[in-house]
């Protein structure tokens, strides 16, 4: 008596739909070189953290009394859903963002370098984030990266950025003048 089973639909439906799940996390691997692009956790240490506040440098490092609160609410507003643009931050802007005394820029430096999984290539090996809170590009909510003193192309956007702001103020750190 022959025991061999005729192929059932259900197993075939079962193969092709585990292989195009597989082929989809290779392909956005291959293009993103991150293969744990679908992580959406950030829990990242920054080095030091940079405020340009109206013109005013306001440094905090580790071990500050505000230092953890922050570094813990930016690290949950760059977890989660990203939305990317092509909005670029060019170094021009950079060069305002760390001396104008009309906005509120944080910059965020890390070593090693760090990556912000996603879909999008262009968040990897970066030394710094910029989070402009008030002056240009404030309303969007964006983040931009730097990479070997170089801006990144495109940037992140995050509902979270007006809770950073929030906290800068309520904490003292930097207060609209």
């Amino acid at each position: 008596m022959d025991k061999t089973q005729s192929p059932s639909l259900g197993g075939l439906i079962l193969t092709m739909g585990a292989l195009i799940v597989a082929l989809v996390y290779i392909f956005v691997a291959f293009n993103t070189e991150d293969p744990l692009w679908f992580y959406t956790k950030f829990d990242e240490q920054p080095v030091e953290i940079f405020l340009n506040c109206y013109g005013n440098e306001v440094l905090i490092v580790p071990g500050d009394p505000q230092y953890g609160g922050l570094v813990a609410l930016v690290n949950k507003t760059l977890s989660g859903r990203k939305n990317w643009d092509s909005l670029t931050m060019s170094n021009a802007t950079y060069q305002e963002y760390l001396t104008s005394p009309d906005m509120m820029v944080m910059e965020l430096y890390y070593s090693p370098q760090v990556r912000i999984h996603s879909f999008y290539r262009y968040f990897s090996n970066l030394d710094s984030l910029v989070i402009p809170l008030v002056g240009r590009h404030a309303q969007t909510n964006a983040v931009f990266g730097r990479s070997n003193n170089q801006n990144t192309a495109g940037s992140l956007h995050y509902n979270g950025i007006p809770d950073i702001r929030a906290y800068i103020e309520n904490e003292g750190i930097c207060t609209t003048p």
